[in-house]
């Protein structure tokens, strides 16, 4: 079912679902292993400052925690938050859903589009892989990461709209 002002937009392109599940099964995997680096780690800090010692190990240990304790509750925080999340990709601009919430975006109402994610292992597990920023001129952001489906395909035709002119084309269009 369309959206008010989603057909202004033109021709259907591509949907792109997000896993929120995926949110939840890194969220419940990361926040034990951020739990255990925390608890080892103070000990370790202690010492460190006891005896003067070089706090490499302490830091990298207590880098560890805090990187954990982040990605668990930031993605326990979106799979609670972004179920039915999907980006749907017009022609003329973005639609963002998820349950209770439903945005049509033009491209000309996006200020910004910059994707920061990074090519890694540790990235793709985590979702990192993709991590797109859209700003909108209402001040609203969105958030796409690799949690969704052909997220850097989408990341791509999206900074390409926004960026270079270069609108998407409807499937089987050339």
């Amino acid at each position: 079912m369309a959206a008010p002002g989603e057909r202004e937009l033109g021709r259907f392109v591509t949907r792109h679902e997000t896993d929120v599940a995926r949110h939840g099964r890194v969220g419940i995997i990361w926040l034990p292993i951020g739990l255990v680096a925390l608890a080892g780690s103070i000990p370790v800090v202690i010492q460190t400052f006891k005896e003067a010692a070089s706090g490499t190990f302490a830091g990298l240990l207590l880098g560890v925690a805090l990187l954990s304790l982040w990605s668990g509750i930031t993605n326990g925080l979106r799979y609670l938050s972004r179920h039915g999340e999907v980006y749907i990709l017009r022609q003329g601009g973005l639609v963002y859903r998820r349950t209770g919430e439903t945005r049509v975006i033009p491209w000309e109402s996006i200020t910004e589009v910059s994707d920061r994610g990074q090519a890694n292992a540790i990235s793709r597990a985590m979702g990192w892989d993709v991590h797109c920023r859209i700003r909108v001129r209402t001040g609203k952001r969105l958030l796409l990461t690799g949690f969704t489906k052909d997220a850097a395909k989408l990341s791509l035709m999206v900074r390409r709209a926004v960026h270079e002119g270069v609108r998407p084309l409807p499937p089987g269009a050339a």
